[in-house]
């Protein structure tokens, strides 16, 4: 049980804690302006579940690395956007309903963009002839009990318990970073995640690095082109820049049992939550 304790036990419950912590930042208002003038969602759909696995691709095409790590980073970026994406955007004072909307719409969305696009990316790269199946009710689940469940929680505990919530609103704004980060390093430090030398992986960096700002400023550059306010550009250019490395993680080495893949994923995730939320802050700053 110590090998599963943090990533099977508590990582569900950090994730739970957080989008409650994100439910009550949030009003049911929020929800309706944000699907009255869908555009926002639609730009973050298509930069998501389109632009970011075509980028890696292309990214695939000019940098030379081994076939696996090729299909890693197609499935990377065929993942939808993980937690963080909201908590950025919450601390960042970006659109905040619309950043939950599209975590909500991919997860759903991924049971069948990840078989087709990762099954592209195993016969073009490892010349092999599978399709990837995702476990469906598990996944559905997982979105109600992690995501939907939580967030509506909060924000019915906002609607009518206000007094409470604006006493306590930082300090669980607070202890939803902490609780994540010691949750991250019990994976890292107890689970033996982190025990692969990731100095012999150092040239999948720069890739990763790339793939991480280059789709963030094409998902800027999409929102901008159809006429997108700033605050729901750099929502969707975050959307677009942290992915759920957990998932890939999980895709990688238990559903196609290529444990070296979820290499990829490791590394992406050392450091896309601070130069994603560094990104986005010169983008809301500057641009």
């Amino acid at each position: 049980m110590t090998d599963n304790l943090f990533s099977h036990y508590l990582m569900p419950v950090a994730i739970a804690f957080i989008m409650f912590g994100i439910g009550i930042n949030l009003r049911f208002i929020d929800f309706k302006l944000t699907f009255k003038r869908p555009k926002a969602v639609i730009t973050g759909l298509i930069a998501q579940m389109i632009l970011l696995p075509a980028i890696a691709f292309i990214i695939n095409f000019f940098i030379e690395m081994e076939p696996i790590y090729k299909v890693g980073f197609v499935l990377i970026a065929a993942c939808p956007g993980g937690t963080t994406s909201n908590l950025v955007t919450l601390f960042l004072r970006g659109r905040l309903a619309l950043s939950v909307s599209l975590t909500a719409f991919n997860s759903f969305l991924i049971l069948f963009t990840i078989p087709l696009i990762t099954s592209l990316a195993l016969y073009m790269y490892e010349d092999i002839e599978t399709q990837v199946e995702m476990p469906v009710l598990s996944t559905i689940g997982n979105m109600f009990l992690t995501v939907l469940i939580p967030t509506f929680a909060g924000m019915l505990y906002r609607h009518y318990f206000p007094g409470i919530v604006f006493k306590t609103e930082k300090i669980i704004n607070v202890s939803m970073i902490l609780f994540l980060v010691l949750v991250f390093a019990g994976i890292f430090i107890f689970e033996n995640v982190g025990n692969a030398d990731l100095d012999s992986y150092a040239y999948l960096f720069f890739p990763a690095f790339l793939l991480n700002l280059t789709s963030m400023f094409i998902g800027y550059l999409l929102a901008l082109s159809v006429g997108i306010r700033n605050r729901g550009r750099f929502t969707i250019a975050i959307q677009v820049g942290l992915q759920n490395s957990a998932l890939a993680i999980y895709v990688a080495s238990k559903l196609l049992g290529q444990p070296e893949m979820a290499v990829v994923a490791i590394i992406y995730s050392s450091f896309t939550l601070f130069t994603t939320a560094f990104w986005a802050y010169l983008m809301k700053r500057y641009l």
